[in-house]
């Protein structure tokens, strides 16, 4: 059988390749690409003007990859005196790589789990810069600013979606073997589904998804999927052994 792969590249790539090593047939489905954000021009003067103790999230490796490469052209360090928060472990862990500090990230990687840390615990009168995409769920900054915080966003990267050029690949897709789809955010559940209306295909809600969250797995719910499996990651580590154990079970949870 054959698992879709909808995620932006190199993550794409690699899971495929990595499913292949093991004999499980895969295809690339890389629906976005990315692009520098809007803030990044002036993200080094923010960062320069924040007080000590601030608090510093990221949401994605991504978000991280572009505001360093940001500070590197204007050849100025992390800060050391702010509190740095990622929403999983991989964006936590590529962070610290980068920035030299400890970076504190939740189990359950989600905004949610991410309000429940340390850093969040007293945020009256906090400055808190949160590094994303061009779009992104406004829950965080709404409850730090209900709870006092002073909250930024920094735009670091955009999207840039590519739904029209892969509308004629999808209709070669070997449907008949297909039976599992990894979407790793909600977006790219929408434009997917999309994607697939506009081919003229009627195959996806027989599909097993995989997705990263409950937030996700209810936006699939409410599209009719009927069966979901839930990761609580979106690390490609976590969707390999996901996807290895489902075939060894029969595309069975038990």
């Amino acid at each position: 059988m054959t698992t879709v792969i909808v995620r932006p590249e190199p993550d794409c790539s690699e899971l495929v390749d990595q499913l292949t090593r093991q004999g499980l047939a895969a295809i690339a489905c890389p629906l976005l690409s990315f692009a520098p954000g809007r803030d990044l021009p002036t993200f080094a003067t923010l960062l320069g003007s924040l007080p000590a103790d601030s608090i510093l999230v990221a949401v994605s490796p991504r978000a991280v990859a572009f505001a360093h490469q940001a500070l590197q052209r204007q050849e100025m360090a992390w800060p050391s005196d702010c509190h740095y928060v990622a929403v999983g472990q991989r964006t936590a862990h590529e962070w610290q790589a980068v920035c030299g500090q400890t970076v504190q990230y939740p189990v359950r990687e989600d905004s949610e789990g991410m309000l429940a840390l340390a850093p969040f615990m007293a945020v009256k009168g906090a400055q808190v810069v949160i590094l994303r995409g061009d779009s992104g769920r406004d829950m965080m900054a709404k409850t730090l600013s209900d709870q006092g915080a002073q909250v930024h966003y920094c735009e670091t990267y955009r999207r840039q979606w590519a739904i029209e050029p892969l509308v004629s690949q999808v209709v070669s897709w070997p449907k008949d073997t297909i039976d599992t789809v990894v979407i790793t955010s909600g977006q790219q559940l929408a434009y997917f589904d999309q994607l697939i209306t506009l081919s003229g295909q009627h195959w996806l809600r027989q599909c097993r998804i995989l997705v990263p969250s409950k937030r996700i797995q209810d936006q699939a719910t409410g599209l009719d999927f009927d069966t979901i499996t839930t990761v609580d990651s979106v690390a490609n580590s976590a969707l390999f052994h996901t996807l290895l154990r489902l075939s060894k079970t029969g595309l069975s949870d038990d």
